[in-house]
Order: structure tokens, then C-alpha cells, then sequence
């Protein structure tokens, strides 16, 4: 029997290779052979029977010993399946034979192409180039699976396979925080594992820019370090593209001082584009960045959100600011980095959409990439782009506002009032929409911002989803796409942990659906929005409103019921969560044993999990407070003044069990995400980090210097204070009846 597959298995008679065969028509996918491979092949025909593999097998490569592909298949069958090849048995051999896959791949992807045939004593991977090599020998290890009776198997048959789209981006955004670079060099060898071929680094103050050190923050890292992480990943066939915040969101080079006269009407938000010396400051930061990434064929401007291209004073003495003229200074820019970057042979991306009006597009440098197509943007954009020689990738957030956990799923939970679609299932449908309306692109980028502060562990899911489409477009459906991933991210049958992240998720929304948003008084008005300079200027805390302090008056205890009325929703769903969330720490506790790889990002999850944990513990307990002053307000109307005093220090207790709870979640949440990455606002080398919020963003992982960002909404409830002001009316009530004051253990 032989089966002929895409990403789902059509299978048919294949009797001229000797091989049974059954009816033609029927399906049967490489999963449901019990194998995963992400992204998924685009032919596999495979036979009835299963290898066996073990250490007996050898290793021969034709493309040198020292090849990253033998490195790879050597290092990965150890590091991910405890497998040391010896030889004396059956052979592997891996090679290079330019045109070995002819039918199928573009021009600009050809390389990447690969074949491995998959006989009873032999395995051959081929690619067409040392790449394609590479890449069938991460197909190759995802396909080994471990057998009943020990050793490994792999499928008979040949896999053929090469993406649809040539470049397939993960975007690393360290806005907010700055990963230790052994964490960067194992997040390269993911991200070669799942055939990821360009990382847009968006490091803002994370580098130390020789030039201008003042913009590097402390610890930044160094030129030597950029240059070995950028050797790293080329070996791997990664582009490790510098992506450069500029000329808006520059908060991290504006608020210091001696830039202060480059911002663009006063704000830090953004520099003058019409100031000479302003534009030498971003040119000198590229020049850094290039020096820093030798190899590298890219160079990503940004151009995010320049809201106000052409509002400050030099801008306006040469024309007026208006739609008109702002969409021509932003084009002028695009030009003037274009040339600049093209001297030092840098292809340039950047993000054409706002200002730049349509009119315009044709004023734009032909070889220009655009960063941010979708499925949202009209068929005539998509053709000017066309028409001006500008080439496109296909845009996919998998992370924008939402706090602690990405909306991966759908759910019924919402998000900001919204219902959740799941963003996994967006990004698949808008690289076929795209694909689908003729709009001609060259590959996808998979962004993950870093506005609130989440873990980069949890992005995985999403970078994997992107490239499994830009790979394979007319993939395995989004639900299939999510257990391969389960089972190739945490080793085979893991497939459990698709709930393991939907549970997580809800529990984020609950978190932040249950939250406040009220004016954040304590701080300055923003300078505007992307509509304009003066609008939506008010800044917004996360909060809660706890249970009313209760104050004594004409002999009786006087309390509100305000906490139970206003969050009646959430304390009725919280118990259900509550539970929801033990099940999840149980379930991801027993994964930290049974995991046979990544097991940091369960002890990331497990940390999440916890912090949400303690909010629905604290909702409840809060719920708690509000009955027992209750309890406390009638025992005082029955004189029992006694018994007031105890229930208000039970009250007092609860609290202090809250704020005892937090500080033993936030501890060990801390402790693990800096495990991976180095604290956030840290001093080095004798210098101070220095923090100022952006003039016109607020990311919540700007709010503070430091991780304790995550901590502010539960701390703008004000329960220290609340506990404090607490024991001062217990001892005073206490006092004024003749009784004993309680002890309160504070």
C-alpha cells in the first residue's frame, strides 16, 4: 500500500513500485500514521511499513562533516531523542544535488527544496542545496518517532517537499525586556527547526550602538555578541535582520536629553524628519546595526505608526502639515533610508500603510519589501504596490494588546467586548485570502509584540502557525496544525497540551475582563492618538475596586455590599475558574516530569498559570471581606462587641493572606521568567537605566521600569493601604469598647 500526500494524505495505487495497494480516493494524513511534521510536507509517499532506526545506523555525509546539516542531525537526535548514531548498521547519507526536486518550487525557493527516501536499511536526504539539505535533515528528526519496544521508527516512502513562499519572518520584539543569548541561540535553533528563514530583531535600546552609547540600556548587548548571534544564525540559513524602530516610536533614544531637541513638536514619541542631525542620528544607528550583523542581506526601517510625519517646526516652515504633505514626508524618508541602505548593499523592508496615501505608491523605490500586507488590504493597493516594483509579505499578528496569554482559540470568553475568533485561524485564512486574490508576495512575517510584557515562550505556538502557512498555504487544518505542533515542540504525544494553552488563555481573559479601566490620574496626558495630536490623550490603570472600609457611626458598623453588586459576573464564574486553573497547575506540574524537550516553557505556562490562579483566589477572598464585615456590621447591631473584634481580625487575616499569597506567586513567577532573560531595568557597568514614558503609547510593559509591571493592576486596588488603615479601626474600636486589641501580625 503507498500513499501520496500533501499536507493531507491521498492515498492511491502505487503497484509498479511493488507495494500493495488499496482503492484509490481514500485519505490518510501523516498524523494519522501517528507521525507530526510542522510545516508539513507538500508530497510524502509512503509506504505500508515502519523503519526501525537505533544507534547502529550511520551517519555519512557527502557535504563534509563540518556542514550544519550532519551538526544538526547529529546534535538534534541526541538533544531530542537521546539517540547516538554509532554505525555498523543501516546507513544515513545526507547530500547535495542541485535540481535533485525540479517540480514544484519557485525560482527564489529552489534551494530550499529537499528529498529524503526512506528504504528498509538506508535513509538518503538530498536537498538542491546545502539549505534544502538542512532542512530535510529537521524532517527527517521530526519524523523519527520513538517505538512500543524501544528504539525509533520512521515511515517508508519518500517525502518531497520546498515552501510555497520564500521567506518565512518570526519577529523578536525586545522593547520591553532583553533575553539572555543563550536563550537567543536556542530560539534560533527552533526557529531552523521549523524551516524559519529570517528573524526581525526589533531591539531598540537592547544594543549598544558605539556611535551614540548613551541609547544602549545597561547590559546592552555588544557588538561581539550581535556579530557570533548573527554568524549562528546564518549557519542555520537564518537572516538576522536588525529591525529599527525609527523615526516614531523613539521614546528609547528621545527622552534622553541630549536628544531632546531632535523630537518632532516636542513629543519623544517621534524625531523631526526635517532636522539634518536627526536623521544622521537614525542613520548612524543603522550603520551600528549593520556593523553588528555582517552577512546579512536585509535591513527592516520599521516606519510603525509615524503618526505625525512632517508636524514639527523645520517640517512646517518649508509646507503646511496636513494629510497631503505628511504622506510625501513619510515617502521621503522611505527614499532617503532606501538609497542609504542600498549603498551598503541592505535590501530594505519597512511597513508601507499610514501616512502613505495610495496616490503615493507610485513615488516609492522599486526593490522596496513592505512588511505588512493582509488580508484586509484592498485589491487596488495591493496592484500599486505591484506596479512600483515593491515586493510583499504577508502580515500575521500573534500578539497585540492582551495581557499575560496571546487569543490563540476561539472561545466564548471575550476579548475588550469583542468575541474571540482565535488568531491561529486568522493567520492561516489571510495567507489563502491573499494568495487567493493574485496578490504576488515573497513570504510571511509572524509578529509577536512585546506592548504587554508576555513571555516569549508563549509565542511559539503563533511563529510556528505563520511559517506552517507560508510553507504550506493549502495546509493541515488549524486544529491539526496545533497538535502537530504539541507533538513536535514537546516531543510525541503531547498532543494534551492544546488544552493546556486554551485554559491558560481564558484564564488571561478572565484576569483582564474582570479588570477596571479608569483614568490614570497620576499621569501626564498623552500628546494624542494615531487620529491626531490632542485626542485620546487620557492614559488608563487597570484596577480593582475592593470592598467599602467600613466606619462606625451612632453605635453600629456601617458596610456596603459595592464588591459583590459590581462584580457579581465575575465572583460567579471565578469558583468554575478557580478549578479550572488547580486542574491546569496539576496537569502542567505532572509535564515538567514527562516532557521530552522545552520543559522551560512548561515552567513558564505553570508561573501564568499560578499568577491567575491567585487572582481568582483573590476575587473570592475579597468576596470574602465584603461577608464577614457583614457579619461583623450584625453582631455589632446584636452588641456582641467581642465577637466584632475577632470577625474583623479574621477580616484583616484574609487580607494579609492575599497580599502573603502574591508575594509568594510573584517570587517564583520572577524567579523563572529570569531564567531566560535579564532583569528588566537592570543597572550594569556603573550605569542607571533610565526610564520615561513614551509621550504618546503606554504599553503596559512601559508602565514601570522593572517586571513588577505585571503587579500594577493588583496593586493599584491598594489592599496594603486598605490592611493597614484596618488594623488602626480594629485597635481603635477595640480601644473604644474596653477591649483587648487583637493581635494582627502586622
Amino acid at each position: 500500500m503507498n500513499h501520496k500526500t500533501g499536507c493531507f494524505v491521498l492515498a492511491i495505487l502505487m503497484l509498479v513500485f511493488g507495494m500493495s495497494g488499496v482503492s484509490a480516493g481514500a485519505e490518510l494524513s501523516l498524523r494519522a500514521r501517528g507521525y507530526s511534521v510542522l510545516p508539513c510536507p507538500q508530497q510524502a509517499e509512503l509506504g505500508e511499513r515502519d523503519i526501525e532506526i537505533d544507534e547502529s545506523w550511520e551517519v555519512v555525509c557527502r557535504a563534509g562533516n563540518d556542514h550544519i546539516a550532519f551538526k544538526r542531525l547529529m546534535r538534534g537526535a541526541d538533544q531530542l531523542h537521546g539517540l547516538a548514531f554509532e554505525g555498523g548498521g543501516g546507513k544515513i547519507v545526507l547530500l547535495i544535488s542541485p535540481g535533485a526536486v525540479e517540480d514544484g518550487p519557485q525560482a527564489g525557493s529552489a534551494d530550499q527544496a529537499y528529498r529524503i527516501d526512506i528504504g528498509q536499511d538506508s535513509v538518503t536526504v538530498t536537498g538542491n542545496a546545502g539549505q534544502g539539505l538542512l532542512y530535510g535533515v529537521q524532517t527527517f528528526l521530526q519524523l523519527l518517532r520513538p517505538a512500543r519496544g524501544g528504539g525509533w521508527t520512521v515511515p517508508a516512502g519518500t517525502v518531497t517537499d520546498w515552501p510555497r513562499l520564500e521567506m518565512r519572518f518570526v519577529h523578536w520584539d525586545t522593547k520591553h525586556h532583553q533575553n539572555r543569548i543563550e536563550t537567543l541561540k536556542r530560539y534560533v535553533d527552533w526557529a531552523a527547526y521549523f524551516k524559519v528563514n529570517a528573524i526581525g530583531f526589533e531591539l531598540e535600546d537592547k544594543y549598544e550602538y558605539p556611535t551614540h552609547p548613551v541609547i544602549g540600556a545597561p547590559g546592552a548587548y555588544r557588538k561581539e555578541q550581535m556579530q557570533d548571534l548573527t554568524r549562528y544564525a546564518l549557519e542555520r540559513y537564518i537572516q538576522l535582520i536588525p529591525q529599527i524602530q525609527s523615526p516614531a516610536h523613539m521614546a528609547y533614544v528621545l527622552k534622553h536629553d541630549q536628544f531632546a531637541g531632535f523630537r518632532a513638536d516636542g513629543n519623544n514619541y517621534q524625531i523631526c524628519l526635517c532636522d539634518e542631525d536627526a536623521v544622521q542620528l537614525i542613520f548612524d544607528m543603522y550603520a551600528d546595526m549593520i556593523e553588528a550583523t555582517p552577512g546579512v542581506e536585509y535591513f527592516h526601517v520599521s516606519t510603525d505608526e509615524i503618526y505625525y510625519a512632517g508636524i514639527c517646526g523645520k517640517c512646517r516652515k518649508a509646507r503646511p502639515y496636513n494629510d497631503e504633505n505628511r504622506s510625501l514626508t513619510w515617502v521621503e524618508f522611505v527614499n532617503r533610508a532606501f538609497d542609504w541602505l542600498e549603498q551598503r548593499e541592505r535590501r530594505m523592508l519597512c511597513w508601507v500603510e499610514y501616512p502613505l496615501l495610495q496616490d503615493h505608491i507610485r513615488l516609492l523605490p522599486r526593490g522596496l519589501i513592505n512588511g505588512v500586507t493582509h488580508a484586509g488590504r484592498s485589491d487596488s493597493w495591493n496592484r500599486g504596490l505591484e506596479k512600483a516594483g515593491v515586493e510583499q509579505l504577508i502580515y500575521s499578528s500573534q500578539q497585540g494588546g492582551e495581557l499575560l496569554v496571546p487569543n490563540y482559540f476561539p472561545s466564548t470568553f471575550s476579548y475588550r467586548g469583542n468575541p474571540i475568533s482565535g488568531r491561529l485561524s486568522a493567520a492561516a485564512s489571510s495567507v489563502n485570502d491573499v494568495l487567493g486574490r493574485g496578490v504576488k508576495v515573497i513570504g510571511t512575517y509572524a509578529a509577536a509584540w512585546d506592548d504587554s510584557g508576555l513571555h516569549d515562550e508563549l509565542f511559539w505556538l503563533g511563529w510556528a502557525t505563520v511559517t506552517q502557512y507560508g510553507w504550506s498555504p493549502q495546509g493541515p487544518s488549524v486544529e491539526q496544525n496545533a497538535a502537530d505542533f504539541m507533538d513536535v515542540f514537546y516531543g510525541s504525544g503531547n498532543h494534551d497540551m492544546i488544552e493546556a494553552y486554551r485554559t491558560l488563555m481564558e484564564g488571561a481573559r478572565f484576569y483582564e475582563n474582570a479588570l477596571d479601566r479608569v483614568p490614570a490620574s497620576r499621569l501626564k496626558p498623552s500628546y494624542g492618538s494615531y487620529a491626531r495630536k490632542g485626542r485620546d490623550t487620557t492614559r488608563i490603570d487597570l484596577t480593582l475596586e475592593p470592598p467599602q472600609f467600613p466606619f462606625s457611626y451612632d453605635m453600629t458598623l456601617v458596610t456596603e455590599d459595592n464588591f459583590s453588586r459590581k462584580y457579581a459576573r465575575q465572583l460567579e464564574m471565578a469558583p468554575e475558574m478557580s478549578i479550572r486553573l488547580d486542574q491546569l497547575i496539576h496537569f502542567l506540574s505532572g509535564k515538567l516530569a514527562s516532557v521530552d524537550r522545552n520543559r522551560y516553557n512548561v515552567e513558564v505556562m505553570l508561573s501564568i498559570a499560578r499568577f491567575e490562579k491567585h487572582f481568582c483566589r483573590m476575587l473570592l477572598d475579597l468576596y470574602e471581606v465584603e461577608k464577614l464585615l457583614h457579619s461583623a456590621s450584625l453582631a455589632l447591631k446584636q452588641e456582641r462587641e467581642e465577637e466584632v473584634v475577632g470577625i474583623m481580625a479574621r477580616t484583616h487575616a484574609v487580607v494579609a493572606g492575599i497580599l502573603e499569597d502574591r508575594a509568594v506567586m510573584w517570587s517564583g513567577l520572577k524567579n523563572t521568567w529570569e531564567k531566560s532573560r535579564y532583569e528588566k531595568g537592570r543597572s550594569a557597568g556603573g550605569r542607571q537605566f533610565v526610564h520615561v514614558l513614551d509621550d504618546l503609547k503606554d504599553h503596559r510593559a512601559d508602565r514601570r521600569p522593572g517586571l513588577d509591571y505585571m503587579l500594577e493592576p493588583l496593586e493599584n486596588i491598594g489592599l496594603e493601604r486598605w490592611n493597614t488603615r484596618f488594623a488602626e479601626f480594629i485597635r481603635n474600636f477595640a480601644a473604644g469598647t474596653g477591649l483587648e486589641p487583637p493581635a494582627l501580625g502586622d
